[in-house]
């Protein structure tokens, strides 16, 4: 069964209109008028995403009546997308210390706001699906325990499908985050891939094109935590945006930390982001202090970007130009070695 929906809308023909869009979906939609009367519906009811208007007639506006929602189920999360118009400056601000997920701004079309609603819930279910594993895990956990204390030889296959378990939920979610638009789908399989084919080119042992393979998987798991007005924002970010962007390397590696299995990925995620000469972030770290593997996945990263389209530019860069924007910034953004092996294989991409 669909998720249940509550739209806090006082325009009652533009409510009725969401509200068709999405029964039509197969979702459960109710529609609220004020904030009254849907902190009433919400006492009644639980609803895995709660879609409010900013502006709504009254004392409480929509951002504060999502707030006095939470506070009805503590512990039970929804799913929260503001309407709000380009015009309320400080709208984005307030939401964003209440924990709102999303925004869209008024006027929007059908397929935009269908988009947005899928793409949130599809996160909300993966969410709760690692929930369930993670009960698993802990069952595994106790059987674990269990073993111990009898002795038997069994430990190994128990903490091996423990692994398998977590890594295949966190790639789910990783796998996710770059669903989340048109513009990053698939960006985390293209850089494995070219990251992988490049490892390969420079012989590195089998245990780190593994490495290398689990971290290029993972390497956007930080976006998560970025909200998509701004990864999707058409022209140039605003410093304060960007800097939030920068820490999606720090916000991945610390998902990723409880997994001990993972601690060398980890590391070459906290710096796919680093400059050869020392300019990347989040450790302004030069040369070869920069781990090989994550120098790697820096170029396959910034090829796939190049390549792709972006809300931040008209069209993506040709394949010959991207390699001329490689060879460019051979020793300054990217390592010459990691270049040149790149060069041998590019043909086969």
């Amino acid at each position: 069964m669909k998720e249940r929906i509550l739209i806090i809308e006082d325009d009652k023909s533009f409510c009725r209109t969401l509200i068709l869009i999405l029964e039509k979906e197969g979702y459960l939609v109710v529609g609220a008028k004020d904030a009254h009367q849907a902190i009433e519906a919400a006492k009644e009811t639980f609803f895995e995403l709660i879609i409010a208007d900013v502006r709504l007639p009254g004392s409480m506006d929509g951002i504060e009546a999502v707030a006095k929602i939470k506070g009805i189920r503590p512990g039970a999360e929804s799913v929260v997308i503001v309407i709000t118009g380009y015009a309320d400056e400080q709208a984005p601000v307030r939401a964003l210390r209440l924990g709102v997920d999303d925004y869209i701004y008024k006027p929007f079309k059908r397929e935009q706001f269908l988009h947005i609603v899928e793409q949130n819930l599809r996160i909300y279910r993966l969410e709760k699906e690692k929930e369930k594993h993670n009960e698993v895990i802990e069952k595994i956990n106790q059987e674990l325990e269990g073993k111990v204390k009898q002795g038997t030889k069994d430990l190994k296959s128990l903490y091996e499908e423990l692994q398998v378990t977590y890594l295949r939920t966190i790639k789910a979610l990783a796998q996710a985050i770059d669903a989340r638009d048109h513009y990053t789908h698939s960006h985390s399989v293209n850089v494995t891939k070219y990251a992988v084919m490049i490892a390969q080119e420079m012989k590195l042992s089998a245990e780190e094109i593994d490495e290398i393979e689990q971290a290029s998987e993972l390497h956007d798991l930080g976006k998560i935590g970025i909200h998509d007005y701004i990864l999707t924002k058409p022209g140039k970010l605003t410093s304060q945006e960007w800097e939030e962007v920068k820490l999606h390397s720090l916000k991945g590696a610390e998902i990723l930390e409880p997994l001990t299995f993972l601690k060398g990925a980890i590391k070459l995620i906290q710096r796919h982001h680093e400059r050869y000469d020392g300019r990347g972030y989040p450790y302004r770290l030069k040369g070869e202090s920069i781990h090989l593997g994550a120098r790697i996945m820096a170029l396959a990263d910034a090829f796939d970007a190049m390549i792709s389209e972006r809300p931040y530019r008209e069209k993506p860069l040709t394949k010959q130009g991207a390699i001329k924007e490689i060879k460019k910034n051979s020793g300054t953004q990217f390592d010459p070695q990691v270049v040149q092996a790149f060069l041998k294989i590019v043909d086969k991409l």
